[in-house]
Formats: structure tokens, C-alpha cells, sequence
């Protein structure tokens, strides 16, 4: 009988880091379920779809504009002890942050002003970071995201739609600059710019997975031009769900001991499973899906987490994105009455 840890795909710790590459053997979909939770020996990895690519140049700015608004989001997950940041007024938050980033900096790599610029946008909300030239603006941000996911690298796994010649070529120089000037490796996933051979191909390294994912065939779900994994402790910054949920959870005295985005480890040779949000005392897990997890691998991956945490003693709810945001009241009575179930067995469960 083959473990779990057999059953479960695995990708190669030995992808580039760098540089550009056509990558096989893999979907774009199939990576976004296997890098969740993100394997150990692996770069974080951010995904991209292109729009348009009328210039390199174009591109260049697109890419970074989007990654300074998912560094911001991030905050402070890349700034240690950012946490300290409260919200005792703009100007207050602002001293703090110059001063984490400043103490940061002098012991990293990080450039001084481009970090502290970051940083004081995440507090005031304005992002002030277009001063800085594009390579400055390339390498800060290849490092802040590798270190708020306490990686050695970046990588931009992207996809593009039915491009000219002329525009894959204007992306693909764009791509080599990130790689150049930023240090981001680059994955092109899902025959992406076809019509460019200069590049490597490289083989995820899959195990056979049939991990295919579809998305849902109604119109319900519009892919986002970036995704990023979710930072571990946090509701995630690009969930409107999450945020909602845990605003409404902070102001109940029964959701304490609650943990966002965090990981189950289970079978000692299984993967570890990452969960949406989970009270590990009661064995309680909550999952918030969007549209996105009616595709086809996306729901089958579901289940197959479900059934990990079931058989470890845990009940797991689901709710929708919509279900959270048009009725949370409904929701948290549902998961203060398993809570409350679970505590009151807990002395005849354990």
C-alpha cells in the first residue's frame, strides 16, 4: 500500500531561481495547487498573467507596479517586527516604520530608502516608490517578497494570452531585464510566448498527478493578473472574505486561539496541508472558497484536504466568499456553535 506522502505530487526543488525558462510538464493551475503550501527548498513564487505587452518597457512597468502593491499588502510580514505598528495615528506609525526599516536595512541587504519607502506606504496607504529607478525598484522588490516568505528567491510564473510576435518579443525582453536587474527567475507556464525559443525548457518534475484544473464554465470567476500565496498567520491580504471574517471574529470572545493561514501537519510522511483558518485545540478548520475552487482540480484538491483533516479528528467547514460577505452573521453562528460543540466534548474526546 503506497503512504500519502506517494499519492501526493511533488515538484522539484532543483527549479531555477533564476533566469527565464519555458517550463513543461506542469500547468499554471497544477503549480498554483502544488505550491500550497509552498514546498520546502523552493523560491516563493508569484503569479502573473499578462494582459498586453505593446513594449518591454510597458511590461517592465506593469509588473512592478503590481508587485509594490502585493509588497505593500504583505506588510509587515518582510519587516521584522513590524507587528508593532498600531494604529496610534499616520505620523506615529510613520516614526516606527522608518526606524524598523532603517535597523532592518543596516543588517540586510536591502537598500535603505527603497525599504523605508515601501514600508511607509503600507502605513499611509499612498505608495511612494516610483522615484526610485526601475532597477532599484526591480531588486527591492525581488527581496522584500523572498523574505516575507522567509525564501531565498522570487520567481513570476507567467502566462499570457494569444500574443503577436512583436508582443512576445517586447515581453520576453522584459522578462530577461526582471531577471537581470531584479533577480526574479521566471517560469513560463502554459505555452506562454511561443514564438520565442532563446529561452530554456525545463520540466517541473512532476509526479503523475492528473491534478487537471478547469475553470468553473458559468463566468463566475475572472483570474486575477497577480496571485500570491497567502502569508502564514494572516488572513490573506487579497481576500475581501478573510478580511471580512476575521474583522467580525476579532470582536468575539469565543474565537479565541484562532490561527489564519496556517499549516497541519499530520501524517509524519504526508506534506503538510495549509488551512484557511483553524482553532488546533478543538480541532476545528474553516475554509473560505472562491469562485476559483469549483474548478476542477482546485474542488478535487478540497476534498482530498478534507479527508487528510477529517482522519486527524478535525471538522472542517466550508463557506463561500459570498456566504461570508453577505451574511457573516450566519456564519459566525455556525462556527461558534462547532466551536462550542467541540469544547464541550473536548474532556470526552480527549
Amino acid at each position: 500500500m503506497s503512504s500519502v506522502a506517494d499519492r501526493q505530487p511533488s515538484l522539484s526543488s532543483a527549479l531555477p531561481r533564476r533566469g527565464v525558462c519555458h517550463l513543461t510538464g506542469a500547468t499554471s493551475d497544477q503549480l498554483s495547487i502544488l505550491l500550497d503550501p509552498l514546498p520546502a527548498g523552493l523560491p516563493v513564487v508569484i503569479r502573473y498573467r499578462m494582459q498586453a505587452a505593446p513594449s518591454a518597457s510597458a511590461v517592465i512597468y506593469d509588473v512592478l507596479c503590481r508587485l509594490t502593491q502585493v509588497a505593500v499588502d504583505l506588510f509587515p510580514a518582510w519587516l521584522p517586527d513590524g507587528d508593532a505598528v498600531e494604529s496610534g495615528g499616520v505620523n506615529l506609525d510613520r516614526a516606527v516604520v522608518r526606524m524598523l526599516a532603517k535597523q532592518h536595512a543596516a543588517n540586510s541587504e536591502h537598500f535603505a530608502p527603497f525599504l523605508l519607502a515601501v514600508a511607509e506606504s503600507a502605513v499611509d496607504g499612498h505608495i511612494e516608490t516610483r522615484q526610485f529607478p526601475a532597477e532599484v525598484q526591480a531588486l527591492g522588490l525581488s527581496r522584500i517578497l523572498a523574505a516575507a516568505y522567509q525564501r531565498d528567491a522570487a520567481v513570476l510564473l507567467a502566462t499570457s494570452g494569444d500574443f503577436s510576435d512583436d508582443e512576445q518579443r517586447s515581453a520576453a525582453t522584459a522578462f530577461e531585464w526582471l531577471s537581470n536587474h531584479g533577480r526574479f527567475g521566471v517560469w513560463l507556464a502554459d505555452h506562454a510566448l511561443p514564438a520565442i525559443d532563446r529561452f530554456p525548457t525545463v520540466v517541473a518534475g512532476l509526479a503523475e498527478s492528473g491534478a487537471e484544473s478547469t475553470p468553473p464554465d458559468d463566468g463566475s470567476w475572472s483570474p486575477a493578473v497577480v496571485e500570491y500565496p497567502a502569508p502564514i498567520g494572516k488572513p490573506h491580504p487579497g481576500s475581501a472574505a478573510e478580511q471580512l471574517l476575521e474583522r467580525h471574529l476579532a470582536a468575539c470572545e469565543w474565537a479565541a486561539g484562532r490561527m489564519w493561514n496556517t499549516l497541519h501537519h499530520g501524517h509524519p510522511l504526508a506534506p503538510p496541508t495549509r488551512v484557511d483558518l483553524m482553532w488546533e485545540g478543538e480541532r476545528c478548520v474553516v475554509e473560505i472558497d472562491g469562485a476559483d475552487h469549483r474548478a476542477a482540480g482546485k474542488y478535487a484538491d478540497d476534498r482530498r484536504r478534507d479527508n487528510v483533516l477529517v482522519l486527524d479528528a478535525f471538522a472542517v467547514l466550508r463557506f463561500t466568499n459570498e456566504e461570508v460577505i453577505d451574511d457573516p452573521q450566519r456564519v459566525l453562528g455556525t462556527i461558534e456553535k462547532l466551536l462550542t460543540s467541540r469544547r464541550q466534548l473536548k474532556g470526552i474526546l480527549l
